[in-house]
């Protein structure tokens, strides 16, 4: 009899362990919430594109420009090229030094320009300072006024003293002229031309006479 109670006291005690167990396990399961299906994210994987399909990397744009060279070709000195002309009839035993030179055209030139003036005004008295003693004495000298009177183009015009070559000779022949370079034939005596072409049209003579260059007028030939 009492085994028979120990026996029942054991099944209950084993049933009600299980509902026990039951229950917990059924709680737990009961208050677990749903796990939702959430779709794993899924995995991009570009695709490779073909090599002539990958964009390149944008460059800034770049316009070439071709910079024109433009080749200068050094002139020689037009200055030096003149005064080997001035000084081409030189002999060996004379020289004229660059320096000289220009002195000596900016004297004439000057010369030159004061006669333009004398010219206009038909100033005899001053044109007379600017002639050397030779030509003065040459054309004061009645015969060779006479000589000059017979190659002039107009034969009526009487040459009767140094005044009328001047007027009617000296400053007919340079009414339009224009000195561009000289040309020595010594070195105290220059031709003053203007150039056309190749050919120098002589306008003036000039002689050095006690340091000073004089206008030198070529006798009658």
């Amino acid at each position: 009899m009492l085994y028979f109670l120990c026996m029942k006291k054991t099944i209950i005690f084993t049933l009600t362990a299980f509902a026990a167990l039951f229950t917990i396990i059924f709680s737990s399961c009961a208050s677990k919430p749903q796990e939702q299906n959430i779709p794993q994210e899924q995995e991009i994987i570009e695709d490779e594109l073909p090599p002539d399909e990958i964009p390149e990397e944008i460059q800034p744009e770049v316009t070439e420009i071709d910079e024109e060279v433009i080749l200068i070709e050094e002139e020689g000195d037009s200055s030096d090229d003149e005064y080997l002309r001035s000084i081409a009839n030189l002999n060996e035993t004379e020289s004229v030094s660059k320096q000289e030179f220009t002195d000596d055209k900016n004297e004439i030139l000057d010369i030159i320009s004061d006669l333009a003036v004398i010219m206009e005004t038909k100033d005899t008295l001053g044109w007379l300072d600017y002639i050397c003693e030779e030509s003065k004495t040459y054309y004061k000298n009645p015969a060779n006024l006479r000589k000059a009177q017979k190659r002039h183009k107009n034969p009526l015009i009487e040459f009767r003293t140094i005044e009328d070559y001047f007027l009617n000779v000296f400053i007919e022949a340079r009414k339009y002229s224009s000195i561009d370079e000289i040309r020595y034939v010594s070195r105290t005596k220059v031709k003053a031309v203007q150039v056309r072409e190749d050919t120098d049209v002589v306008y003036y003579e000039f002689i050095k006479e006690n340091d000073k260059w004089k206008v030198y007028l070529p006798p009658v030939s």
